[in-house]
């Protein structure tokens, strides 16, 4: 039975829960065994231009510092996008992270896009690369924001290491499972997804009809929302596949890293129904519940999901779970213990 660190958000009794972030990494380095010393990628998800509810720059300085007291030299990171807009390139995420306020001399460290400029990444297997900053770091906190997800149903932990620590060719090849198919006899002829699809993937026929070209489709599914009729769908079963596909991958990632120094941070704030690559206005799941910290990735999501409730998501949010607990990634039982 692993055990998860919580700091409860709703009993806070007059101390910001930024102040118990100090303990709460104590309980889990001292339970894990880790050692925050080198290089240290605080690996997270900085958000989408236009995305109010990635987590705050506050946490992550308070994180930082208390790498820094522990002897590492911690680095704030993510990897570039599959699909083409504020943080498809390194450069643009770099500009859309500043103005979300991730800025080195706020942090007190570097921000660096780990898949670097020419998505260079360490192949460790046929269809993964983990990007080359993250491999090459001495240990990782991977600091994941809890939330609903369009196609995986959840988004903790597992996929935070699965699509976050990896170059587009990993993305792609989990994105496979989830390239739309379309139905002619829902189609408005609005051209809204070939407006919107930035890899040439929907094309107009000589004689009006539209055609899914699906080699050069990449799965990212901005074509779907960005129609209004359902001509362009899922197929069945594709988000329990992509699911699959990100325990596959985030199990790939942590056993074929050169090191087994980190742990895992999950925020249960500001719960939204969509991950926070989507530009939207703020949505909420449920109340904000608080903060987890775990060295078992599959514990900790576990946990999460059960806090949340598996109500609040669309499908089956423990899928990918599950399989990574098949993989021998962690444990399904855990312990909540409070600070």
């Amino acid at each position: 039975m692993s055990k998860v660190y919580f700091i409860d958000a709703r009993k806070r009794n007059g101390v910001p829960i930024a102040e118990k972030l100090e303990i709460l990494l104590e309980k889990v380095g001292v339970e894990s065994g880790s050692n925050l010393k080198g290089n240290i990628a605080l690996k997270m998800h900085m958000g989408e231009r236009n995305n109010e509810t990635f987590i705050k720059p506050f946490y992550v300085k308070k994180i930082a510092e208390i790498v820094k007291k522990q002897g590492g030299d911690p680095f704030v990171t993510d990897t570039t996008t599959l699909y083409k807009f504020d943080r498809y390139h390194a450069m643009d995420y770099y500009r859309t992270a500043f103005e979300h306020g991730f800025l080195p001399s706020y942090l007190g460290c570097p921000v660096i896009i780990a898949d670097g400029l020419k998505d260079d990444g360490v192949e460790v297997s046929e269809t993964v690369e983990i990007a080359r900053s993250i491999y090459e770091s001495d240990g990782m906190v991977v600091v994941s924001h809890a939330t609903g997800h369009g196609s995986a149903s959840f988004g903790g932990a597992i996929k935070n290491v699965a699509m976050g620590c990896v170059t587009k060719k990993s993305k792609i090849y989990q994105h496979k499972v989830t390239k739309p198919v379309y139905d002619g006899e829902l189609c408005t002829q609005c051209d809204a997804c070939i407006e919107e699809c930035k890899f040439g993937a929907i094309e107009t026929k000589e004689n009006g009809d539209r055609e899914l070209i699906k080699e050069n489709c990449v799965g990212c599914g901005c074509c779907i929302d960005a129609g209004e009729t359902g001509a362009l769908h899922l197929q069945e079963g594709a988000g329990e596949k992509l699911q699959l596909r990100i325990a596959e991958v985030a199990n790939t990632v942590m056993r074929n890293l050169p090191y087994s120094n980190y742990f895992f941070i999950n925020f249960l704030i500001d719960i939204t129904p969509f991950c926070d690559c989507e530009g939207l206005a703020p949505k909420y799941i449920c109340p904000d519940i608080g903060i987890l910290s775990s060295k078992d990735a599959v514990a900790i999501d576990q946990a999460t999901i059960d806090l949340i409730g598996r109500h609040s998501f669309e499908g089956d949010p423990a899928i990918q779970v599950r399989e990574a607990h098949r993989l021998g990634l962690g444990e399904l039982e855990y312990e909540i213990r409070k600070v």
